[in-house]
């Protein structure tokens, strides 16, 4: 009768299998850009097999102890989110999501937060519009809002004033990647399910890791509104609509990020 495996053999045989697995999807994604820069296959045909993949390894890359794997393949799926077409700079910075994931599979040791930020930090962002028109900033907001509605539109705007925009749909998911890689700002919806803006902006504040990055709630109560009595103080509150250009503009006057 065969032994069984003790944790330590079955968490390694688990990440071998991960391993195996992760080089054969990525196999597919190299496979799938060669046959669009040959014309072989559609922009949509690629882009959805780039978001497949995308989406499996930012749920398996945690679960199998490769966490910045998962980073990067959120930022790969942020990055295709609306994408239509495929041209040859969106080709090439596709293939640097797949680079980034492969070296990090390979890695014998994953890397430290540190390590970590300078990676996620160095990822391509995709903007709509000629970057030689904006002045691009290395200034990273977190937008965690569960409206799909809300984050094309303030992402929108955020990118058209030059910063690098993460979009987090679920705010407990939100914690963990504050915590890995630290945003510059972070702007949270007020009305969110399992967790209010409210507090997940005094979550991250008690932690030392999070606690001077400058947050802001997102909302649209008025200023007067006895809800808006309870939040920090420090914490900054923009409104959505035709007010938030203002809000948005005195944020980043109040925190020195433009």
């Amino acid at each position: 009768m065969a032994q069984p495996l003790s944790t330590d053999d079955l968490e390694d045989r688990l990440r071998m299998e991960f391993v195996d697995d992760a080089r054969d999807r990525l196999e597919l994604m190299n496979r799938a850009l060669t046959a669009r820069a040959e014309n072989t296959r559609t922009d949509a045909e690629v882009i959805g097999v780039l978001r497949l993949e995308a989406h499996n390894f930012k749920g398996m890359g945690t679960s199998f102890g490769y966490p910045t794997v998962s980073l990067v393949a959120h930022r790969l799926e942020d990055y295709l989110s609306g994408l239509k077409q495929l041209d040859v700079r969106r080709l090439g910075d596709a293939q640097i999501f797949i680079d980034r994931i492969a070296e990090l599979v390979d890695r014998a040791e994953q890397p430290l937060l540190a390590e970590t930020n300078r990676i996620i930090r160095a990822l391509p962002v995709r903007y709509e519009f000629q970057v030689t028109d904006v002045e691009v900033r290395n200034i990273e907001i977190m937008l965690v809002t569960p409206s799909k509605v809300v984050a094309k539109k303030l992402g929108g705007e955020l990118a058209a004033c030059g910063f690098r925009t993460m979009t987090v749909t679920d705010p407990i998911e939100s914690i963990s990647l504050a915590v890995r890689v630290p945003p510059d700002m972070v702007i949270a919806s007020m009305v969110m399910d399992g967790l209010s803006g409210l507090d997940l902006i005094r979550g991250l504040r008690a932690m030392s890791v999070t606690h001077t990055v400058p947050m802001a709630l997102l909302t649209s109560l008025n200023l007067d509104h006895p809800s808006l009595k309870e939040i920090p103080h420090g914490v900054s509150v923009i409104r959505v609509g035709e007010h938030f250009g203002e809000d948005f503009a005195a944020v980043v006057a109040k925190h020195n990020l433009g």
